[in-house]
């Protein structure tokens, strides 16, 4: 007998047992908690109005600053003459040049004697004529009193100038040469003569010397401007326009640095020739005209006195009576007293440099930072106690050479400074010669 089978209902034990609930979209939302749309790109909007009204203002200012700056510079470009524009863009000098042409010069000496009074007569007499005449004290064991004109870079020239003062009653005149500067140093760079420009040459004279531009044709107008350290010539008009050109002195001259020419166009007048000379602050420069040549004669600030003049001064007051003189008598006193207190305030100085003298070559050459600082703070001291002081007009020139020679000495232990440290500590060691190579202070009693 069959027995049918049982089937048993499946009975699931409580913790397996499930729940079924049925959610719509929104009751979901809210179960699982799901964060709203968060905005993308918050950084393009700006909800603030106020904000965004100055942020576009701001925009706007900066957008119309840059338009006038741009429509100013246009118009001076095209309406301003073109020497007005040179004056707003100065030559600036390059590390790169070649060195400057160098020759002999030719002087005249007009007359040598033992005393200081008569060349000065002599060179005065000349000057009367319309010649560049100077004094200096001849080397060697006897030293004699020389009135000399000149220099000039062609012997004809000379020659020239001696007939002429020959005419004029200086028969015992005779021609000077000196070849100084004819080998001097160059550098490696070769010169390439641009076409059309003037020829420029370097010649050394007895205590001076002269930079000379050889221009195609006689110049009608010459103009010079003297800033501090820089001499600006204006030589025209110019057949053909000038081409930018520089050059650097040669290696131990320190009475010019560089020289650079360029063209510049005035309305109405041609073309100019534009030469800029760079020169230490101290050297004094005198411009003149030879034919076709310009001259600028370059000189120490350490140049013979007027002793024509000062001579006629001391006639004047020999001549005059008892009761005139006595009025001077206390102001040459008081002339003295500030003699002995700017000697009284410049002798600590002068011994302090003799002391620096030695390390400072040395610290330049290879000197260690530390080294250099040390001098460069007692150099600075220095310098403002050559500022402080006032010196008498008998020494102005040679404390204006001290000042210089400090000045040089800073530049070569300047931790800034990134030319050659030995140059210039020799360029300070030579003016400071040239400032002691005669008596400053009056002799310690």
């Amino acid at each position: 007998m069959l027995t049918p089978s049982r089937r048993s209902d499946a009975v699931l034990e409580p913790e397996q047992q499930y729940a079924v609930v049925l959610l719509n979209e929104d009751q979901l939302s809210q179960f699982i908690r799901r964060p709203g749309m968060r905005q993308v790109n918050r950084g393009y909007t700006v909800p603030d109005v106020h904000t965004r009204y100055l942020r576009l203002k701001r925009r706007t200012a900066a957008t119309a600053v840059l338009l006038l700056v741009l429509a100013t510079g246009g118009f001076l470009y095209f309406v301003a003459p073109r020497p007005a524009m040179a004056s707003m863009f100065p030559w600036r000098e390059t590390t790169e040049a070649p060195t400057l042409a160098t020759g002999a010069s030719f002087s005249v000496t007009v007359a040598s004697l033992d005393s200081g009074d008569g060349a000065g007569t002599a060179a005065g007499r000349v000057r009367a004529l319309g010649l560049p005449a100077f004094t200096r004290v001849s080397p060697g064991r006897r030293q004699l009193h020389q009135a000399m004109v000149g220099p000039y870079i062609s012997l004809d020239e000379a020659e020239r100038v001696q007939r002429r003062l020959a005419r004029s009653g200086f028969t015992g005149a005779r021609i000077f040469v000196d070849e100084s500067l004819r080998n001097a140093p160059r550098n490696e760079l070769h010169a390439v003569a641009a076409e059309g420009n003037p020829r420029v040459l370097l010649v050394g004279a007895p205590g001076r010397m002269s930079l000379v531009f050889e221009m195609p044709l006689e110049p009608r107008q010459v103009r010079s401007r003297r800033d501090t350290n820089m001499l600006d010539l204006d030589v025209g008009p110019m057949s053909n326009p000038v081409r930018l050109q520089q050059w650097t002195a040669p290696e131990g001259v320190h009475l010019v640095e560089r020289v650079a020419l360029e063209g510049v166009a005035a309305p109405g007048s041609g073309q100019f020739m534009r030469a800029h000379v760079a020169l230490p602050e101290f050297a004094r420069a005198n411009v003149r005209t030879e034919g076709r040549r310009v001259y600028v004669d370059l000189t120490w600030p350490m140049a013979a006195p007027d002793l024509t003049a000062s001579r006629a001064v001391a006639v004047q007051a020999s001549s005059s009576t008892q009761t005139e003189r006595t009025p001077a008598a206390p102001a040459a006193r008081e002339t003295d007293r500030f003699g002995e207190k700017y000697g009284e305030a410049l002798r600590p100085v002068l011994d302090r440099l003799v002391d620096i003298k030695p390390f400072l070559m040395s610290a330049a050459q290879s000197g260690s930072p530390d080294v250099r600082g040390a001098l460069d703070e007692t150099l600075a001291e220095l310098e403002a106690s050559l500022n402080a002081m006032h010196a008498p007009a008998t020494a102005l020139a040679q404390h204006q050479l001290l000042l210089s020679a400090v000045r040089a000495g800073r530049r070569s232990t300047d931790s800034t400074f990134h030319g050659d440290r030995t140059a210039q500590a020799r360029e300070a060691f030579v003016l400071y010669d040239a400032a002691t190579a005669t008596a400053i202070i009056p002799a310690a009693q």
